[in-house]
């Protein structure tokens, strides 16, 4: 088993990059994505490789800060913030991400979000 912890790392620093080919190198065939917001997820790696692109982050680039990183067996969870420069400059949010590790690849991930600033509201 390789270490989980530098591989997240290094996953997460090919977000803020975005560096496509590395993403899509650390997760399975079978990937399962989901913003936790959505009641739809992303699957298969070619629908997941879609949806990346449809991002259009190619002006943007990103600095993650990982706050913490706790790993349990084939389950991880990553928390931090990340704020953009570029064409997204100014934006900041904080994010934890659930993963499901399978064969020392990714093959699921709930994403939480939300951007700095936001007030919480009650319904």
């Amino acid at each position: 088993m390789k270490d989980v912890k530098k591989f997240l790392r290094e996953f997460n620093n090919a977000w803020a990059q975005p560096d496509l080919d590395t993403i899509l190198s650390s997760v399975t065939d079978d990937i399962r994505f989901r913003m936790a917001n959505s009641d739809e997820a992303v699957e298969g790696k070619a629908a997941f490789a879609d949806w990346l692109k449809s991002m259009d982050c190619s002006d943007s680039k990103a600095n993650i800060n990982i706050e913490r990183l706790i790993v349990d067996g084939d389950s991880a969870a990553l928390t931090g913030d990340i704020t953009f420069t570029g064409k997204d400059a100014g934006k900041h949010y904080a994010f934890c991400d659930l993963y499901t590790l399978k064969d020392d690849r990714i093959c699921e991930i709930t994403a939480y979000c939300v951007r700095v600033g936001e007030s919480l509201e009650r319904e």
